[in-house]
C-alpha cells in the first residue's frame, strides 16, 4: 500500500475515532453539563429537590378530635369546626370549613377541592422514554410508571447524584426524569385566613413530602400562607384511582393541629 493511501486512512481512522469520542462526550459529562447548568437551578429547588416521606405521619391526634367527612375524603379535626359557606353546594366554596366566623379571629381553615381529572397521563410523555432512557432506568431501579401518581412518584423521589456520569442510558434517563420533574411538579398558591399576620414561632420551610396509606397515596406541601399561618396541601390519590387526585388545604395558627389534622387524612370507604 502506497504511503500516502496510508496515511489517508489513518487520518480517517482517527477522525472516526475523535468523532465517536465527542458523540460519547456530548451524551454523558456534556450532557450531565448542561443539566446541571439549565435545568437544576432554574427548575428545581436546592434544598427540596427530593421528596421526602412525611414525618409527621405518626404524631399523636388527641382524642377530642371528631371524624369528619368532606366529598369522598375522612379526617379527623378539633369539635366546632362548620362550613364557612353553608349555602353552597357545589365548587371549591362547598368544601370549606373554619373555626371561626369572625376572619379576624380565625384560626383553622380545612378546604376539600373537588375531585378532578389529574390531566398527567404516561402516554402523553412516552417520549421521554425511549429506549435508551429505559435501559438506563433499569440500571437506576426503576420500572417505567403506568399511572399519574408513579409518574410523580418517580420524578419526585429521583436522587439524580446517584447517576454514572458515564453511562449514556443513565445520563439519559436522568436527564429526562429531572426534565419531567420540571414540567410536572407544582406549586400550590395559598388561601388566607386573614389580613392579621401570625407569628408561628419558628421559621418555616417550603416542603414537599410524599405520604402514603393502606386508603390513599399523597404529596404534602409545606409552607406559609400570606398572613404567615403553617400551610399543609395535600395532594390525594386514590391507590384504586391513581390517575386522578384531590386537594386538601389545611390552614392554622397552631403547627401542631395542622399536622394532627393532616395525618389522619384517608380516602373514604364506600
Amino acid at each position: 500500500m502506497k504511503k500516502g493511501k496510508k496515511t489517508a486512512i489513518g487520518i480517517a481512522a482517527a477522525i472516526l475515532v475523535l468523532g465517536g469520542v465527542g458523540y460519547y462526550l456530548s451524551q454523558t459529562l456534556i450532557k450531565w453539563k448542561m443539566m446541571e447548568h439549565y435545568i437544576l437551578p432554574a427548575f428545581i429547588l436546592e434544598e427540596n429537590d427530593i421528596t421526602e416521606h412525611y414525618p409527621y405521619a405518626d404524631i399523636e391526634v388527641p382524642d377530642e378530635f371528631r371524624a369528619c367527612s368532606i366529598k369522598g375524603i375522612d379526617f379527623k379535626a378539633p369539635d366546632g369546626l362548620f362550613w364557612m359557606y353553608p349555602d353552597e353546594t357545589e365548587g371549591a366554596k362547598s368544601g370549606i370549613i373554619v373555626d371561626n366566623d369572625d376572619i379576624s379571629k380565625r384560626s383553622l381553615l380545612i378546604c376539600v377541592a373537588d375531585k378532578e381529572e389529574n390531566g398527567i397521563r404516561v402516554e402523553d410523555f412516552g417520549a421521554f422514554f425511549d429506549k435508551r432512557t429505559l435501559r438506563g432506568m433499569k440500571k437506576l431501579g426503576y420500572e417505567k410508571p403506568e399511572n399519574s401518581h408513579d409518574l410523580m412518584f418517580m420524578c419526585e423521589t429521583f436522587d439524580y447524584r446517584k447517576c454514572n456520569k458515564f453511562s449514556p442510558s443513565e445520563v439519559s434517563a436522568t436527564y429526562n426524569i429531572m426534565m419531567l420533574k420540571a414540567i410536572l411538579v407544582p406549586s400550590y398558591l395559598s388561601l388566607d385566613l386573614s389580613d392579621r399576620k401570625v407569628d408561628l414561632g419558628e421559621d418555616i420551610e417550603k416542603k414537599r413530602y410524599w405520604y402514603d396509606t393502606d386508603r390513599m397515596k399523597s404529596f404534602i406541601q409545606q409552607g406559609t400562607a400570606e398572613n404567615g399561618s403553617y400551610e399543609l396541601v395535600l395532594d390525594v390519590f386514590s391507590p384504586d384511582d391513581p390517575n386522578n387526585d384531590q386537594l386538601v388545604l389545611i390552614i392554622g395558627n397552631d403547627i401542631d393541629t395542622v399536622r394532627q389534622i393532616a395525618a389522619t387524612v384517608r380516602i373514604a370507604e364506600d
